[in-house]
């Protein structure tokens, strides 16, 4: 069982880290958003700047690859586990509710990041018990 928990913690910090670099470089293709205009201009809006794609790149989509890079070299490199999985707590909800409300068929990802999120915190609440006294 010990295999199988460092096989989750490590795939999901490459996978944050594959994303969250994806976000300053755009090696990978966008989310197919036919038929979901409503997904594809909030994910332009938080992509860019303006309207105008030149206009430059948005604050947000840099802040949260920020976190995503950061959150999944700690995974990776097994430093400060319980700080990572609780900076990634809120960025797994936004990405799950991003597909829910506006983009289901591409829902799996953030599902698998947010199951995995969620099974890595139970896994480690012994570090959490101070939170909720």
């Amino acid at each position: 069982m010990k295999i199988f928990h460092i096989i989750l913690r490590t795939g999901l910090g490459l996978m944050l880290l594959t994303f969250g670099l994806n976000k300053f470089f755009w090696f990978m293709p966008d989310f197919d958003f036919t038929g979901y205009p409503e997904a594809e201009h909030l994910f332009n809006a938080l992509r860019y700047s303006g309207e105008n794609p030149d206009a430059g790149k948005g604050y947000i989509m840099n802040m949260v690859g920020t976190t995503e890079v950061i959150v999944g070299l700690l995974l990776v490199i097994k430093k400060w586990v319980p700080l990572a999985l609780v900076m990634l707590v809120p960025i797994s909800i936004n990405i799950v509710m991003f597909h829910i409300m506006v983009n289901p068929p591409n829902i799996g990802p953030a599902l698998a990041v947010a199951l995995v999120n969620t099974y890595l915190v139970y896994r480690n609440w012994d570090a959490y018990k101070g939170m909720f006294q």
